[in-house]
């Protein structure tokens, strides 16, 4: 079952819709792209006021070209338009008619006949660019709203200037009260492990590009979640490969026991209609398909006033039932752990880790992504990726210590009730100073009437 991630914007941002939002979900996204570092201060701290456990991923402003355009303007069939990017201010107030401004510099240019805007929907015919500018023909007559963003199919970025985008708005959000980092075009995992130098926070990694799609197993290894960004992703690799694409992200990102979620238009028709399109209920099934962990709602939360709507029937979409019939436990052989994993029932099996890297987690859930998990970490960032986890409870204790034995013993007993609510008997695994590669340090059966 899917969970929620519930973009924060224009019809949310008052107190009384953010406790609305918190009713269906404690994780939540703001957009760096959009509004002032200001707006983005006070809203952070709004949201931590009303829920103290939330879990708030920025989106970072990435490398991606916006357009610079304060006001809509209509581009006519067959126009002929220049993007130009230019860091003089002169050139800014003396562009011609058919210029609009972009506000990156172009990437490295790949074999195309078309680019787009706003996620592939106005489509241009290629013409010809140069340093600075792309000139292309238009396909249809529209209107271009302001900071729509340019989608160049096989282009490559440049991944010095985007780490220089990255590092400098980790120093403009130090008052920003954040928990996780969405991280747009990553092209290979060197990006990641920089900014993992710089933040302890949760990496969210979005796989947009054709090169971003060849490293896609680096940047899962190297990630906390990846998100797939249909838009951009379908703009960059072409229509006919999206769903070749979605498939190749999707299964590198449960192969290395990474949280998934799904962006961009998953109930976009819900913004002006009472409910969804089939195409959508068919997707939203495709992506529960998929092991997708979370739904990102972009403008269906963040400046639709129907969003409460949204999130009912989303939350209605979600809801499955679970059976509890049968609570036998199977006992293994030691060595035989994770491969004995694959013969247990997800639903009635819970395994109860202590650990402070957080890799077991992921050799598990790599296993079977359903498993219930029960998680004691001293680590602040695998307690709050672990919350993040639909069927992991997690919990934060204070420093391991060299006694396990009697600090497991305590921790469990404190939390008797909620451990073996379903089970009389769980597995314990015993992974506090394993390193990425070795195995668990033990795994033992437990009663519950071993906690009196």
């Amino acid at each position: 079952m899917s969970q929620i991630l519930a973009t924060i914007g224009p019809a949310s941002e008052n107190l009384s819709n953010i406790k609305k939002i918190f009713k269906f979900t404690n994780f939540v996204r703001i957009n760096g792209a959009h509004n002032s570092i200001k707006w983005h201060e006070k809203i952070s701290k709004k949201i931590k006021k009303v829920n103290p456990d939330s879990i708030i991923l920025i989106d970072f402003p990435g490398i991606k070209p916006r357009t610079l355009n304060s006001d809509n303007i209509v581009i006519n069939k067959n126009e002929k338009i220049v993007f130009k990017y230019s860091s003089n201010v002169y050139k800014k107030k003396n562009l011609k008619r058919n210029y609009v401004l972009i506000s990156k510099p172009l990437p490295k240019f790949g074999k195309t006949n078309f680019f787009s805007l706003s996620d592939g929907k106005y489509l241009f015919k290629y013409l010809k660019h140069g340093k600075n500018y792309l000139e292309g023909k238009s396909l249809q007559k529209f209107i271009l709203l302001p900071k729509k963003g340019l989608n160049i199919p096989n282009s490559i970025f440049n991944n010095n200037i985007q780490e220089k985008i990255y590092i400098d708005f980790i120093k403009k959000i130090r008052k920003v009260r954040y928990d996780a980092i969405g991280l747009s075009y990553v092209q290979d995992s060197k990006i990641i492990e920089k900014i993992k130098t710089i933040t302890k926070k949760i990496i969210v990694s979005k796989i947009e590009n054709k090169l971003g799609c060849e490293n896609v197993d680096k940047i899962c290894k190297s990630s906390d979640a990846i998100m797939i960004d249909r838009g951009d992703l379908s703009a960059e690799v072409g229509d006919h490969n999206l769903f070749k694409e979605t498939l190749n992200i999707s299964q590198n990102t449960k192969k290395n026991g990474k949280l998934l979620i799904m962006a961009t238009e998953n109930l976009e028709t819900m913004i002006t209609n009472a409910s969804p399109s089939k195409s959508e209920i068919i997707s939203l099934s495709f992506s529960n398909s998929l092991n997708v962990d979370y739904f990102m709602l972009s403008d269906e939360t963040a400046t639709s006033k129907k969003f409460e709507n949204i999130l009912k029937w989303l939350k209605k979409f979600n809801i499955v039932n679970i059976s509890n019939k049968n609570n036998q436990i199977k006992k293994l052989e030691k060595d035989l752990f994770y491969n004995n994993l694959k013969e247990l029932d997800h639903r009635n099996s819970i395994i109860v880790i202590f650990t402070r890297k957080g890799y077991v987690i992921e050799k598990i859930l790599k296993t079977n992504p359903r498993f219930n998990l029960v998680v004691f970490t001293d680590n602040k960032k695998i307690h709050t990726i672990s919350k993040l986890r639909l069927n992991v409870d997690s919990y934060n204790t204070y420093k391991f210590q060299k006694n396990m034995d009697s600090f497991i013993y305590n921790n469990i007993k404190k939390r008797k009730k909620s451990i073996f609510k379903k089970n009389h008997a769980v597995f314990l695994v015993y992974a506090a100073f394993a390193r990425k590669k070795s195995r668990a340090n033990t795994l033992t059966i437990i009663e519950d009437a071993d906690f009196i």
